[in-house]
């Protein structure tokens, strides 16, 4: 099975990949006594192992080592291709706020011909807050693993790590969403792996909730403060986005890049497709555009849950019946009522704080100049 990307006017966008490691470094304290996402009315510290892969398509390591890459110079990667997010008239995107970047010094990272990245650091973020809760390095094998606590049995975090070249300049960027829900035995360890695949669901949450003009690679989600984001991300459980991730990390445009700047770029192309068919979904479920900010956030949370989780039960269709746009055909098998249901439980556990306002929508590339094709 292979995907492939195909798409016209497009401006090309070059994206921030930047990747970090695996030995053990901290340990991350979320929450509060007032935790929006905890649903039982007890508050209760819950400890829980956090661990995963850092990887990309072993095809890419064969390039070059990571500490050649040259660095990528267009950190805005995401604003080329918000267009193709667009489902008129409903609006794709919502503010947030960028606070300076994390300083990050330069080691010697690098790739293992299998595709995983050694000694990168991954971040992870609470989006309710911004600030940086817990970081590791990836060992020999590009894995990384962490001893966390969180108030309540729900929280939502992004996990994003950094590629840096020999000089230490920005060469990429890997980002994974998790909806952390620690509620018994079998869940006190959550498995996130770092991919391009998992980074197109981090980049979906961006183009539906954030402000594109100052989504930076630089700094990434580090110092965005949203209950856009946070609310997209709890919908994504770690069996979910792991299952749904391995099949977006076949895509045929993720296999064939041969450089950073081509994979990040394919990433975010990725992204805005898959966000313009959930966005499809929620106009389908809500039959209507007059949502008010909290329903149209539920809406759109429960759509994203719904694809992510439809897409790890994907079955291809047979060799020899042709080609499938990938995104359609799942979008097409949702659950509409569900979608309703979900929805209306996501905006019934939004804190009491009225959202942002959205700024208005980006010019929409038609549906059909869209084609992510599943051979």
């Amino acid at each position: 099975m292979k995907l492939s990307l195909s798409l016209r006017n497009l401006v090309s966008a070059a994206l921030v990949l930047h990747v970090t490691g695996c030995s053990l470094v901290g340990m991350g304290l979320f929450g509060s006594s007032e935790n929006a996402f905890e649903t039982t009315g007890e508050v209760q510290q819950r400890a829980f192992t956090l661990e995963g892969q850092v990887r990309v398509p072993a095809e890419l390591t064969a390039v070059a080592p990571l500490t050649a890459v040259a660095p990528l110079t267009a950190v805005a990667p995401l604003t080329a291709v918000a267009p193709l997010t667009a489902v008129a008239p409903l609006t794709a995107v919502a503010p947030y706020r960028l606070f300076e970047a994390l300083s990050v010094p330069p080691d010697a990272s690098d790739w293992n011909p299998d595709g995983s990245v050694r000694n990168t650091r991954v971040v992870v973020i609470d989006p309710v807050t911004g600030q940086v809760v817990a970081q590791a390095r990836t060992d020999a094998s590009g894995r990384y693993q962490l001893r966390m606590v969180v108030n309540g049995a729900r929280h939502p975090f992004i996990l994003q790590t950094q590629l840096l070249n020999a000089n230490g300049d920005l060469a990429g960027f890997l980002a994974a969403p998790l909806g952390a829900n620690i509620s018994g035995i079998s869940q006190r360890r959550q498995a996130v792996d770092v991919t391009p695949g998992s980074t197109v669901f981090a980049f979906s949450g961006v183009l539906m909730g954030a402000s594109l003009d100052d989504f930076n690679l630089n700094s990434g989600f580090d110092g965005l403060s949203s209950q856009r984001l946070a609310t997209f991300f709890q919908e994504l459980n770690s069996e979910v986005l792991t299952q749904a991730s391995r099949l977006l990390d076949r895509d045929e445009a993720f296999a064939d890049a041969r450089s950073l700047h081509q994979l990040v770029t394919s990433t975010a192309t990725t992204s805005a497709v898959f966000t313009h068919h959930v966005q499809k979904v929620v106009q389908a479920a809500a039959e209507t555009d007059s949502l008010s900010p909290e329903a149209r956030l539920g809406f759109q949370s429960a759509a994203l849950g719904s694809m992510a989780q439809r897409m790890g039960s994907y079955t291809p269709p047979a060799p020899g019946s042709g080609p499938q746009n990938l995104f359609e055909a799942i979008a097409s098998s949702i659950d509409l009522k569900e979608v309703r249901r979900q929805a209306e439980r996501v905006r019934s556990q939004l804190p009491p704080v009225p959202l942002p306002s959205l700024p208005p929508a980006p010019t929409p590339t038609p549906p059909s100049e869209i084609g992510i094709i599943l051979k």
